[in-house]
C-alpha cells in the first residue's frame, strides 16, 4: 500500500484528532512563547510548519490517489502536483523569511527587501494551498462522476467540505472509502 493511501485509510476521529491538536498545540506555541520578538516569530513558524504539514499531506493523498484511479476518465493521472510544491515553497519561504525580520532594525535596507518578501511568499503560499485543496476536491469529484469535468457547485461542495477537514472529512469519507476500493489503473 503506497504512503497516500495509508495517509487516506485513517479513520475521521484520527485526522480530526491530529487536526484539533495540532491546531491548538500550535496556536499555543505561537502566543505563549515570552522570549523576545525573533524567538516568538520562530515558534509561530515551526507550529504553522507542524499544523500545516499533516493537513497538506491528507490533501495531496485524496489529490494523488483520485487522479490515479481516475486516469482512464479524465486522461492523465493528475497534473496539478505542482500546486502542492508551491505551497511549501511559498509557506517555507515565509515562515523562515519571518523570523528574520525581526532581527533587522526598521531603518536598515534588508529590513524593507525582507518587509516586501514576506508577503509575497505568503501570498503565492495562501493562494496555492487554496488552490491545492480545489484540486483535490476536483479529483475527488471527478472520480465520483467518472467524467473528465464536472459541474462547479459540486466542486464547490467538496472544497468547502475539505477546506473545514475536521467537519468535512465526516461526510466525504464514505466517498474516500470508495476511491479506497476502486482499482489503480496500470497506466497511472
Amino acid at each position: 500500500m503506497r504512503l497516500t493511501d495509508r495517509v487516506l485509510s485513517f479513520h475521521p476521529a484520527i485526522v480530526t484528532i491530529i487536526f484539533v491538536v495540532l491546531f491548538f498545540g500550535g496556536s499555543v506555541a505561537g502566543n505563549a512563547s515570552t522570549l523576545g520578538p525573533a524567538a516568538s516569530l520562530l515558534a509561530f513558524s515551526v507550529s504553522m510548519v507542524a499544523m500545516i504539514g499533516p493537513v497538506l499531506l491528507w490533501h495531496y493523498s485524496l489529490y494523488r490517489v483520485a487522479s490515479d484511479r481516475n486516469a482512464l476518465n479524465v486522461g492523465h493521472s493528475g497534473r496539478r502536483g505542482f500546486l502542492f510544491l508551491l505551497t511549501i515553497a511559498g509557506l517555507l519561504s515565509f515562515l523562515v523569511l519571518l523570523p528574520m525580520l525581526a532581527v533587522f532594525a526598521p531603518d536598515d535596507p534588508a529590513y524593507r527587501v525582507l518587509a516586501a518578501l514576506v508577503p509575497l511568499a505568503m501570498g503565492v503560499g495562501a493562494i496555492s494551498y487554496f488552490a491545492c485543496i480545489w484540486a483535490a476536491a476536483n479529483a475527488l469529484t471527478r472520480f465520483d462522476e467518472r467524467r473528465k469535468t464536472v459541474e462547479l457547485h459540486k466542486t464547490l461542495g467538496t472544497f468547502l467540505l475539505e477546506f473545514y477537514l475536521p467537519i468535512g472529512i465526516w461526510v466525504i469519507y464514505p466517498r474516500v472509502k470508495r476511491l479506497l476500493a476502486a482499482p489503480i489503473h496500470p497506466e497511472s
